[in-house]
């Protein structure tokens, strides 16, 4: 839930500040972003689009009691949806790109599947939300590691030796002692030529993910984003930047609990002025 409530409050701000902007529910297994706006049953889903129901993205955008902000629900009424085709998945990009708005704000499903990847990796801006706790600094290393190694697999599709290297690698305990992306790039340089090699460093460095810590409660949870930022840089060479972080809020537990939209909530609030600081940054 953390995700989608900071998905949703930088939707929010980005709206108030003219910016036409369109919040979009990817979680295609189980979406629930229309909740957190207190839309019970969205008209128009993700699901009518790809099949076929609606000819555009466009069509399925649901106002908000937001102006300036629109939704689109995800699929969460149709479960063979979570794991979309390849054609689907491509259907729903590309209606992405054509989206009329300044700013289109995706909500990622969990874990690290392929589609949840991809989502991630075609988006300009790309952010990974993480709590103070162990096992979220974890996931989010993970998240951004798969993302990594998803990309080189992506790039290495028209050179089938290198995409080997790149799938032996993705194994932590691989026979060819493989541990860091550098260590990778020295073996592709070693068996392909350096052009190779430094032209997969110089795609993998554009990722560049903003780590935001959220649900902080002292000044030491905040180590939880620079924790990620300082093994991504070591083993991954990607440099994720820090836009800030999201303070605990108990306005906000009790609004998703009462059912009461997020765009509602008190702009005093120091959750609220937190996320606007982090959109600030990213704009």
């Amino acid at each position: 839930m953390g995700k989608s409530v900071i998905s949703t409050l930088m939707a929010f701000w980005l709206s108030r500040m003219d910016k036409r902007t369109v919040l979009v529910d990817t979680d295609l297994g189980g979406a629930n972003l229309h909740t957190l706006l207190a839309i019970k049953n969205p008209t128009r889903t993700l699901n009518d689009f790809v099949t076929r129901k609606y000819a555009s993205l466009e069509d399925i955008c649901v106002n908000t009691e937001v102006e300036n902000l629109r939704l689109i629900s995800g699929a969460g009424e149709i479960l063979s949806l979570a794991n979309p085709q390849f054609v689907q998945k491509v259907k729903i990009v590309q209606g992405l790109f054509r989206l009329d708005a300044d700013y289109v704000v995706l909500d990622l499903g969990g874990g690290s599947s392929f589609n949840v990847l991809d989502f991630f990796l075609v988006s300009h801006q790309k952010i990974a939300v993480l709590t103070p706790q162990p096992t979220s600094i974890q996931n989010a290393y993970a998240f951004v590691r798969n993302a990594v190694y998803r990309r080189l697999s992506q790039l290495s599709r028209q050179e089938p030796s290198v995409q080997a290297l790149v799938k032996t690698a993705m194994d932590p305990k691989n026979a060819l002692k493989v541990r860091t992306i550098k260590e990778l790039f020295q073996v592709v340089q070693d068996s392909d030529g350096t052009g190779v090699a430094e032209g997969l460093q110089k795609e993998i460095e554009k990722i560049r993910p903003a780590v935001i810590a959220n649900m902080i409660r002292t000044p030491k949870d905040k180590n939880a984003s620079r924790i990620i930022r300082l093994v991504a840089e070591k083993y991954l060479m990607v440099h994720p930047s820090d836009p800030g972080s999201v303070v605990y809020d108990e306005q906000i537990d009790k609004s998703v609990s009462d059912m009461v939209p997020l765009t509602k909530l008190d702009q005093s609030s120091e959750a609220v002025a937190c996320v606007y600081e982090i959109v600030m940054k990213l704009m």
